[in-house]
């Protein structure tokens, strides 16, 4: 059975801390809105802005076994 789990940027690696702003950075690329009011134009600093504001977590997904 799967248990979903939020985590925040304190609860991430510096590698998925990479991957969600590189992530996020492409979909503001493409389109999507900003979920912040940014400074800036620049999508990586927006994306950026969005993190520092705890805009932005993961979902995992955690396998959960009974004994």
């Amino acid at each position: 059975m799967a248990k979903r789990k939020e985590k925040t940027a304190k609860d991430l690696s510096p590698f998925q801390l990479t991957s969600l702003l590189i992530y996020r950075t492409r979909e503001l690329m493409n389109g999507s809105p900003a979920l912040v009011e940014a400074d800036s134009s620049d999508p990586v600093q927006t994306a950026f802005e969005e993190l520092t504001n705890g805009k932005l977590n993961i979902t995992t997904e955690e396998t959960v076994t009974k004994d």
